[in-house]
């Protein structure tokens, strides 16, 4: 059990590389629930997904080992950096010195690269894409189950994006897509709230709700009741307890502090883009924009996120 909360602390650690899901109860914001700047936490776990299907930075080697594609490589197979692509992963060809390969069926169940289990959130929306294909696998064959969870995947996608920034899908269509990118989309963490409303909880609090990071979401996942609970409203700030999360998976011989404004400004400083004028487009900066509460089309993230979610194989 030990071996496997270390493993488990691993996957928390990733969260300052990426994106982190957070999720709250519904009832307990009562007051928020009803303005247009929410969505449901089910939206925010697949728009995780698709920030790990384009993105996997390493921020020691600055090596980015995913493709900047949503082609579902992050449920599916490892893309070697843009070296592989589902096609030859299916044959398990050797390209360019890297051994394509589809991921097992068991890790495929659950939502394939272990950063599927980050969260809770993440860990249900992989695993539904992941069923999704082992179904149209046994019915189909490998060639359609393809292109059938891709619509389905895409379809996600579309409805999270729509109700949670409040704007139009984007056709597909292909653009460079760079750490500015990379930076717009970490702005969703304003959406996360700190606590989730999940039956399983083993040390809830007073108002019943759970701590995510007390939930191994290894084999856990949320009910459809608990998908629609709603996050916390978009205001251009992160909830306080972001900037100090205390997380203890082994107590109390390992305990770590993130600071999750601090990893996403930080991330912005680290990799510049003079070319794409990073320093004038910092994540304060795209954070300001949403302090109106919404993600308004002229904004500069609204415009990066569209050409995010255009990166669809068409």
């Amino acid at each position: 059990m030990g071996d496997r909360r270390k493993v488990f602390a691993a996957i928390v650690m990733s969260v300052i590389l990426l994106s982190t899901g957070l999720v709250i109860s519904a009832e307990a914001f009562s007051e928020k629930k009803f303005k247009t700047n929410t969505t449901k936490i089910i939206h925010l776990g697949y728009l995780q997904l698709a920030a790990h299907d384009l993105f996997n930075m390493n921020r020691d080697t600055e090596i980015d080992s995913e493709n900047r594609l949503l082609d579902l490589s992050t449920v599916l197979f490892n893309p070697h950096g843009g070296i592989c692509d589902y096609q030859n992963s299916l044959s398990g060809d050797m390209v360019e010195g890297a051994q394509c390969e589809l991921y097992s069926i068991a890790e495929i169940a659950n939502g394939g690269e272990i950063r599927s289990s980050e969260n809770i959130m993440i860990s249900t929306a992989g695993a539904e894409v992941g069923a999704k294909y082992l179904t149209y696998l046994n019915s189909v064959g490998a060639e359609k189950a393809y292109d059938r969870t891709l619509g389905f995947y895409y379809a996600q996608l579309e409805k999270a994006y729509e109700e949670s920034f409040k704007l139009e899908f984007p056709e597909p269509r292909n653009t460079e897509i760079t750490n500015l990118h990379n930076l717009a989309l970490r702005t969703g963490h304003d959406f996360l709230p700190a606590r989730i409303m999940f039956d399983g909880c083993i040390f809830p609090d007073e108002q019943g709700l759970c701590s995510l990071f007390i939930i191994d979401p290894l084999g856990e996942k949320l009910s459809e009741q608990e998908q629609r609970q709603q996050s916390s409203v978009v205001d251009g700030t992160l909830e306080d307890e972001f900037l100090g999360i205390n997380f203890c998976p082994v107590p109390p011989d390992f305990c770590i502090t993130i600071d999750l404004l601090e990893a996403d400004q930080s991330f912005g400083k680290q990799f510049k883009d003079k070319d794409l004028d990073l320093d004038k487009n910092t994540f304060d900066e795209f954070l300001a924009e949403l302090s109106d509460g919404s993600f308004d089309e002229t904004d500069r993230v609204s415009m990066l996120l569209d050409e995010i979610f255009a990166q669809r194989l068409g």
